[in-house]
């Protein structure tokens, strides 16, 4: 009986008046908890209220899936739970709101309800305390979280959008079993969570059944439907199934097969680590075109972005890496997450450094011939730097009062600082005791919820140090250290004295062990010591000469703002061709990096550095990272009277390098020359390369970077525009076809179109697919657009709020670097100025988000 209390009248009125007053009444001795019950989202009150009250909860779902994506998805959800007497009535969260309850019935008999902000209130009256009770709700979903497509759709509920499409209670430690049964077109099929359990086909309709009897959160909670290529493998009386959208066999093909074995090397290296077996009854996944994240671990069902996995033919090692990584990623979420989760989406940081830690562990082992210190580094270090620099910065663990801000804490600090600050930890306490401990944390919490205070505890037991100490700075605290370090000549060599300050707002020590190398005559010296605060660290070395270079964070150990004098710069920057040791140079192009952005080397000095360094250097991640920075410096800090100058100095070092015989990743080099090369030679090339007039030894044109080199072309020279419709032309995929209409407009050189594509963004349902936006804007940006994108940026930043609300996670934060991070412009820095003091009631999380991706620009701004 639908029951809205603006819709009805007479006794019926009057009763939920008296309803309302007595729910009210209740909570007068607690007003902060009243108003917390009744916000938006799920407060930490009514969560921790929840938890008390309501347990072995169980959902047996139903969703009837339209093939029309405009006809809307409708449902049945019952909730079986047993409650405690609850004085403040039973809350179940469904954020669509009233017009999509048609009916409540509390074990079996029609039920009164009222719905406020996303919640539908149930008196308590109508529950029988200790004994299993049964809500069931007639309901129509939203789209938000369905990704509906005209012959495919997937559920991605975190952290929390399962309450978009069914009423449930959305937060993490409330744990649940779960049956579904959907109802879907006849040419379709499905997946989820738990094993199939029926599969009746009709002409019109099947139905697929699952049951999940291992209990997880809603946020992990998963079904994808519609038309889907199969792929199994078995190994040990084990099998991986995989459904995927690729229309391309031979790239299916080169993939597949270590997609599985990668799979299968995971589980077996988890289940040896952690001494448990795989927690749940099946290992499937699906591998979704425009999937909005790289990897998402739903217990037995993960989602998968097909370019992170279906690679183009003859990959950089570095992207092979990836790959790995991204499986085994995902894979070690299914214990850290999924057996073990958060009580609370503060320690959502938790899983994610536990999956990235043993991810690092796992790939060491499927690429032995690769330097993991160098990978470790170089794919950690510079994205935690990219935050931690920045007036954005925050702690590892983040205040969360509601979990509709929950999204907004996710980043490169709990991603990438993290697993950093885990391998000091692991040093601290030895491998064998942290495994230890590790190993009971996941025994004692098996199926159930921890947080952060509880593995403490653990890990106290299994180490002399104290960790708690440790993780009140590291943890807790936010920012990073600045280590500096001076020379003293003595008569029988020098002294080596080592001074760490931490950040201005924090009071706690970091301590941290510090590892690296002095380079002296071309000799390596090797020096680890234990640093904490307000101690200076010294060492006696019986050497004549002063060394060169002093990189006492080169063995992946070490972490903050490496301060370098000047003599060391010049030396570095003088020598970076002549040092062998990887370790070495991995450690002088971050530092020399960082010492760049704060301002202690001159642009132009940097500039040449990168090229010089990129024409020497043999390592393919290295190479990668370079090639970032060059493109940062050329976008983002050259002078406009120099652009010209020294992008052309670019050109030539990137075009030769494609064309040099021992460089292997040319992709990676050929990316860059796309990106930022200028002027007539350069389109020539561009165009006899797609038009296959012009082949680069080495090299295969992949059919992402050919659609790629189509809209640069385009970009460059509106007589060519024609090749837009020629790639269109090409396109043999349906998805991949609409993925470059949708870009299309972006790239248009009438302004009119271009506004009118931005118009189009300022309504949610045209933000789909999220990376598909994320293309486009990079072009609605595009420097060769003369600044004209900046009429964007002022609407771009009033959008934040309604695209946190509206987005998935990590839209946000990219929608502003994406944005952002072309300009080098004192009007745009004075923008986002504007922006912040105009909204000084803009919440902190975001707040924060908006410094960290105009940091670059702040920085450029100041040195010009």
């Amino acid at each position: 009986m639908f029951t809205d209390l603006r819709k009805t009248s007479g006794n019926l009125r009057i009763f939920h008046i008296i309803l309302i007053f007595l729910i009210v009444l209740s909570f007068s001795s607690c007003q902060r908890s009243l108003r917390s019950f009744y916000q938006e989202g799920v407060s930490r009150e009514l969560a921790a209220y929840r938890v008390r009250h309501v347990y072995d909860v169980h959902y047996d779902l139903f969703f009837r899936i339209p093939d029309n994506k405009n006809e809307a998805v409708t449902g049945t959800a019952k909730i079986y739970f047993k409650p405690l007497k609850a004085r403040h009535g039973l809350i179940i969260d469904f954020q669509p709101g009233e017009d999509y309850i048609h009916a409540i019935k509390i074990n079996g008999t029609n039920a009164d309800y009222s719905i406020m902000n996303g919640h539908i209130y149930l008196d308590a009256n109508g529950f029988v305390p200790r004994q299993e009770n049964i809500v069931e709700i007639d309901f129509t979903s939203s789209d938000q979280a369905l990704n509906r497509s005209d012959d495919f759709m997937y559920t991605l509920f975190v952290p929390d959008r399962a309450s978009t499409a069914f009423p449930c209670f959305d937060q993490p430690d409330i744990k649940a079993t779960f049956d579904l049964t959907l109802d879907i077109p006849g040419n379709w099929t499905a997946i989820s969570n738990g094993p199939l359990t029926s599969d009746d086909q009709g002409e019109s309709i099947n139905r697929f059944s699952f049951s999940l009897a291992d209990p997880i959160s809603t946020y992990v909670f998963a079904f994808a439907a519609g038309e889907f290529s199969y792929a199994s493998k078995t190994m040990d009386d084990f099998t991986i199934n995989i459904l995927h959208r690729e229309t391309d066999e031979e790239k299916t093909e080169r993939n597949i097969s270590d997609i599985f074995d990668q799979h299968f090397h995971a589980l077996k290296w988890m289940e040896e680590y952690t001494g448990i077996d795989y927690p749940y009854e099946k290992f499937d996944m699906v591998i979704l075109p425009g999937f909005q994240y790289s990897g998402m671990e739903h217990p037995g069902a993960i989602w998968y972005r097909d370019t992170r996995l279906l690679l183009d033919e003859n990959p950089p090692i570095t992207r092979q890496i990836s790959k790995a990584s991204l499986i085994a990623h995902e894979t070690a979420h299914m214990w850290f997450g999924n057996l073990v989760t958060m009580e609370w989406f503060d320690d959502v940081w938790l899983k994610e450094v536990f999956a990235g830690f043993m991810a690092d562990k796992m790939v060491e082992e499927m690429f032995p011939e690769v330097n993991h210190q160098l990978q470790f580094m170089t794919s950690h270090y510079p994205k935690a730097y990219s935050i931690d620099r920045t007036r954005g910065t925050h702690p590892i663990k983040q205040e969360l009062e509601n979990m509709k801000m929950a999204g907004t804490l996710y980043g490169p600090i709990i991603y990438n600082k993290a697993p950093i600050i885990f391998r000091q930890l692991e040093e601290i306490m030895q491998p064998a005791g942290f495994r230890a401990a590790v190993r009971e944390y996941l025994s004692a919490f098996s199926h159930g919820n921890a947080d952060w205070d509880d593995l403490v505890t653990i890990f106290d037991k299994h180490s002399d140090k104290n960790i708690s100490n440790w993780s009140n700075a590291w943890v807790y605290g936010k920012g990073m250290p600045v280590i500096t370090y001076n020379i003293q000549s003595e008569s029988d060599g020098f002294l080596l004295m080592v001074d760490q300050e931490s950040p201005k707002s924090e009071s706690q020590p970091f301590l941290q062990y510090l590892s690296g190398y002095l380079l002296v005559n071309g000799q390596l010296f090797s020096t680890n010591f234990f640093m904490e605060e307000g101690h200076r660290f010294t060492r006696q070395f019986e050497i004549k000469s002063r060394p060169g270079v002093v990189q006492l964070n080169a063995r992946a150990m070490g972490y903050g703002f490496f301060e370098m004098d000047n003599e060391e710069i010049d030396f570095a920057i003088a020598n970076i061709h002549r040092i062998e040791n990887e370790d070495i140079r991995t450690a002088l192009y971050l530092n020399i990096h960082e010492n760049f952005l704060n301002g202690n080397i001159n642009v132009h000095l940097y500039f040449d550095f990168v090229l010089d360094a990129l024409w020497y250097e043999t390592s393919q991640q290295l190479q990668n990272y370079l090639l970032s920075n060059l493109e940062q410096v050329c976008l983002n800090f050259l002078p406009y009277e120099d652009e010209s100058l020294y992008r052309g100095k670019a050109n030539y070092i990137l075009w030769n390098s494609l064309l040099k015989d021992d460089i292997q990743a040319k992709e990676l080099f050929f990316e860059s020359w796309v990106k930022l090369a200028r002027g007539q030679e350069s389109l020539n090339q561009m165009i006899q390369i797609y038009d296959n007039d012009l082949k680069i030894e080495g090299f295969n044109l992949s059919e992402q970077n050919r659609s790629q080199l189509a809209l640069e072309i385009a970009m460059r020279s509106p007589e060519n525009s024609d090749i837009l419709q020629k790639e269109l032309d090409r396109q043999e995929n349906p998805y991949r076809k609409r993925r470059l209409e949708f870009i299309l407009p972006a790239v248009s050189q009438n302004k009119e179109e271009r506004d009118g594509f931005f118009h189009n963004l300022k309504q949610a349902e045209n933000r789909n697919p999220e990376p598909w936006v994320l293309d486009a804007l990079y072009f609605l940006h595009h420097p060769l657009h003369e600044g004209q994108g900046k009429d964007y940026i002022s609407e771009s930043l009033f959008l934040l709020e309604e695209i946190q609300k509206t987005g998935d996670i990590f839209f946000p934060q990219n929608w502003l670097q994406a944005t952002l991070r072309n300009y080098n412009d004192p009007e745009v820095v004075e923008m986002v100025n504007q922006y912040l003091i105009e909204n000084p009631g803009l919440p902190e999380n975001l707040k924060l988000k908006v410094y960290q991706a105009a940091d670059i620009l702040f920085r450029s701004d100041v040195m010009q």
